[in-house]
């Protein structure tokens, strides 16, 4: 079986945990078959209207991260009388067969922090796979906050995070993720996507005044670079973590303010910590990094 999980992340003394109002059927476990085709529980696809034709975009695979099964998706050619490509479009919403886009979405109340899982990724050409999460008022009419992720390849499972950006401070009241092997407007038939476990990130316990003073981190959400002032006058290093616990850098924080580039670090959420010569906490927090 595949668990939800809580690491607490002892550098830092930040909890993270996986919603309890969680991904249906996260790591596709659960599958209900058709006559020619199966279709993963809790989610939406093409299969019903492209398995007339003999086509089945969307299947389960037994390459999985864990468990027994993984979703996989390949783009596929549809024929006479459409003679389109048909992307293997997977969605927690419901599917507009018409347009192959989703609408709608499910009951969900919470802000998460970010969306994480794991993704194989075969393209086609310049193709890219997709993932996309909305978070949205009840009648799917006003998009609140926002996730999403392109890969370009992954011969290997690999582990994906993708931060979310609020435009609003209105009530979440939806959510809806799509998936997708082909992102382009032209997609390219043959390329093939895997997805396994995915889970809503919320991070907790962070409290960001260990000390009387308060180093600055902006801009937060950051792209390239990032500006740190310091508050104090002795020099400091700035921990950096992703949301597994793994330390990523490790950085000297000079007096008054320290630009740092940060163009080569994943999207996603990370936690740091400021510590002082002593190794002391002096200030902890989130950084969330966008493209």
């Amino acid at each position: 079986m595949k668990k939800l999980f809580t690491l607490i992340i002892s550098a830092i003394v930040i909890n993270y945990s996986a919603s309890g109002q969680a991904v249906p059927n996260s790591g596709f476990e659960i599958w209900t078959s058709h006559s020619n085709y199966d279709d993963p529980n809790g989610w939406s696809t093409l299969n019903s209207t492209t398995s007339i034709l003999g086509i089945v975009t969307v299947s389960k695979s037994t390459d999985a991260h864990s468990g027994t099964y993984s979703l996989r998706g390949e783009t596929k050619f549809v024929g006479s009388p459409f003679n389109i490509p048909a992307p293997a479009l997977v969605t927690t919403g419901t599917i507009n067969t018409n347009t192959q886009s989703a609408d709608g979405g499910i009951a969900y109340t919470l802000r998460p922090d970010s969306i994480a899982g794991w993704m194989k990724y075969t393209p086609v050409n310049s193709d890219t796979g997709y993932m996309e999460v909305l978070l949205m008022n009840a009648a799917a009419t006003d998009t609140v906050g926002r996730a999403k992720f392109f890969q370009t390849s992954a011969t290997d499972w690999k582990r994906f995070s993708a931060a979310f950006v609020y435009f609003s401070q209105d009530p979440v009241e939806l959510s809806r993720v799509n998936l997708l092997p082909s992102s382009g407007y032209v997609p390219q038939v043959g390329s093939v996507v895997q997805f396994d476990d995915l889970e809503f990130i919320l991070i907790t316990g962070i409290n960001e005044k260990e000390g009387s003073l308060n180093f600055s981190v902006s801009p937060n959400p950051a792209t390239e670079e990032l500006f740190i002032k310091n508050p104090y006058n002795e020099t400091a290093k700035m921990l950096l973590f992703d949301i597994t616990g793994k330390k990523v850098n490790e950085i000297n924080i000079g007096l008054n303010t320290t630009k740092t580039n940060i163009a080569t670090y994943s999207p996603g959420v990370y936690l740091y910590s400021f510590v002082n010569k002593n190794s002391e906490i002096l200030y902890k927090g989130k950084l969330v990094i966008t493209r």
